[in-house]
């Protein structure tokens, strides 16, 4: 009965309500788009070391389209606590002891680097589907906007470097989609529950979604309103919108723009076809299967002990784990 009465909510996209899609679009829309190579994938992986001596932290980002086009990048960096070059090693270890005092527990650092690295990972991704992808269509993961670059993640640095890349990639291009497999909203998910397989549905603007991420984050005055204005503008040509690839896979969510809604949901459910069991976009899994692949994920703890072990240090200084790979 709510799918039904869709229409009728106030303030509703053009294209809101529940759309059917048959056979002959689902093959169109492989064919002209996905296997044609027309759109292009990227998904991201990460993973780190938290020890007492050091945080590292380790990104890799795919792209990848159907037409065999695949291209990947890694980086890895250190958080740099303490300057042994301070000219008085004493004042230099008392302030950097003040800096971890503030800090508090191993596991709340473990919090702060967790939040931040995602925030860097998906700051890839995004900048990888605007300045790397030259294809009409672009395939993001998550919420194309997601609350860590918002709010920056605890760097105010970097709203400054994403809101223009954002702009560009979601303002400025029309032609995207994001499939969203956990940031998504418990609500819209019970709704999109509902759908019958091979249907799409327009569920409502985003703007809803970006006002409750804002409202969580904490800025000075001046990235406030500059987040806000930019929250408004995207929240009125951004919709949600929801899909059922089979009988089998649960539903999802994706956020596309409000002029190419029902494509992007098209194309979306297409490429979850091709997967009955999970329904989910095919691209976007060979895209992370490639990240983790090029950043080496699962011997990355290894590669930590190896670097222990070469310095004769195996056990007196690495925490007790291996950061959880995203």
């Amino acid at each position: 009965e709510i799918l039904l009465k869709l229409k009728a909510l106030s303030d509703a996209p053009a294209a809101v309500g529940v759309y059917s899609v048959d056979d002959a679009h689902l093959k169109a829309a492989r064919r002209n788009i996905l296997l044609g190579g027309r759109i292009t994938a990227v998904d991201a992986a990460n993973t780190g070391h938290d020890g007492v001596t050091t945080t590292l932290v380790a990104v890799g980002v795919c792209m990848t389209r159907y037409d065999g086009a695949m291209h990947s990048w890694r980086t890895t960096f250190l958080r740099h606590d303490y300057n042994a070059d301070h000219q008085d090693v004493v004042i230099g270890l008392k302030e950097f002891l003040d800096r971890r005092s503030a800090q508090g527990s191993v596991d709340q650092r473990d919090k702060i680097t967790y939040l931040l690295r995602r925030g860097i990972t998906a700051s890839m991704e995004r900048k990888a589907l605007l300045l790397r992808a030259n294809t009409p269509w672009r395939l993001g993961h998550g919420v194309p906007t997601p609350l860590e670059i918002l709010t920056g993640a605890g760097s105010m640095d970097l709203i400054d470097e994403m809101l223009p890349i954002l702009d560009q990639l979601l303002l400025q291009q029309k032609r995207w989609v994001f499939v969203s497999e956990r940031d998504a909203s418990r609500v819209l998910l019970t709704i999109a529950g509902a759908l019958n397989p091979g249907q799409i549905a327009i569920l409502q603007k985003g703007k809803l979604v970006l006002q409750n991420m804002v409202e969580r984050g904490t800025f000075d005055p001046i990235r406030k309103k500059r987040v806000l204005d930019f929250a408004d503008k995207l929240g009125e040509v951004m919709v949600v919108g929801g899909f059922r690839a089979t009988a089998q896979s649960p539903a999802q969510l994706f956020f596309a723009h409000a002029e190419h809604a029902l494509e992007a949901g098209v194309i979306a459910l297409a490429d979850a076809t091709l997967q009955p069991q999970r329904g989910y976009p095919l691209l976007l899994e060979l895209a992370r299967l490639g990240a983790k692949t090029g950043l080496a994920i699962d011997s990355f703890g290894s590669i930590v002990e190896a670097a222990y072990a070469k310095e004769r240090a195996a056990n007196q200084y690495q925490a007790a784990r291996i950061m959880t790979p995203h």
